[in-house]
């Protein structure tokens, strides 16, 4: 029998890696694909996909990119959280590879990726400023291309821990009644 502890870790790591990397490229699609269809004449599937981000995201339409002059189905800012993190993720490989233990990066690192967020976010809604789109987009984008670290490292411990539950679970009805 192959014990838990037998896996190879760095199975477990590609498998969260890739399902990870497939649900990023098709949420940003979505993003994109909103505006689309709706440019397209498919109100109805363009109106789910606006519902299906609605809870995640306010939609102002002044606070969002246009494509085919409709606006994304997220802000700016939002948009740049998404896209950092799918930018994150094609970087994690070439600096933590795929065979590893998921390290958290240092708290630092956080601090100062969602410092520049937090500021700008924070002086918007104490009305001291009105933030370009730009500057949403930057800073959601510094602050999405960290947070793969994070995800990823908690995803895999997720992973283990569930694999190593299920394990016992056999264990115990191969054991039967005690």
């Amino acid at each position: 029998m192959t014990g838990v502890s037998e896996v190879p870790l760095a199975r477990t790591v590609r498998a969260v890696y890739a399902a990870t990397a497939a649900v990023a490229v098709l949420w940003l699609l979505g993003i994109f694909l909103a505006p689309w269809l709706a440019a397209r004449g498919a109100p109805g599937a363009s109106r789910a996909l606006y519902a299906l981000f609605s809870p995640v995201c306010h939609q102002a339409a002044g606070r969002c990119f246009t494509l085919l002059g409709r606006p994304l189905a997220v802000c700016g800012r939002c948009l740049g959280i998404y896209a950092g993190f799918a930018a994150g993720l094609l970087a994690y490989p070439l600096l933590r590879g795929l065979s590893a233990e998921p390290a958290l990066p240092p708290a630092r690192a956080f601090v100062l990726a969602v410092l520049p967020l937090a500021v700008d976010g924070t002086a918007g809604v104490l009305g001291l400023w009105r933030s370009p789109l730009g500057l949403r987009f930057a800073t959601g984008l510094a602050w999405g291309t960290l947070l793969p670290f994070y995800a990823l490292a908690g995803a895999v411990g997720l992973a283990r821990l569930l694999r190593e539950r299920r394990a016992e679970r056999a264990l115990e009805n191969r054991a039967g009644p005690q």
